[in-house]
């Protein structure tokens, strides 16, 4: 057997691994987008008030508002303007902390397998016409 073969068979199996693990993570990160929905920025106002804290905010063409609780109202930093996230489909809920990385590295982690499978088929393709 010669080293080309060797190798093309070796890419082979790489690149259908890798695309097997692509394949899994991009769905998996679709399904928690499906089941998250999308978060979008905006700017939230804090109001202090003697009965608490509330968040009012613009989103969907509207002002929306809700009461923070004193652990929220802890970890605020400034007291006036915040940056928050609400969800797109439901603009009612609002957060106001970033919304989790995790989809954002099973969804790079999905790409960056799905390079190394193109790259392997293209070593393959190329081993082949060469030899």
């Amino acid at each position: 057997m010669e080293a080309s073969e060797v190798v093309s068979v070796v890419a082979e199996v790489i690149g259908w691994i890798a695309l097997a693990g692509s394949l899994g993570c991009l769905l998996l990160a679709l399904l928690i987008r499906i089941a998250d929905g999308r978060w979008v920025r905006t700017q939230a106002v804090v109001i202090d008030q003697e009965h608490g804290s509330t968040v009012r905010w613009f989103a969907e063409g509207a002002f929306h508002q809700r009461r923070l609780g004193d652990d929220e109202r802890a970890h605020v930093l400034r007291l006036d303007e915040e940056l928050a996230y609400y969800r797109q489909r439901e603009p009612d809920r609002l957060r106001l902390h970033d919304p989790p990385h995790g989809r954002r590295v099973i969804r790079m982690l999905g790409l960056v397998l799905l390079g190394i499978a193109a790259l392997a088929g293209f070593i393959g393709l190329v081993l082949m016409l060469v030899g």
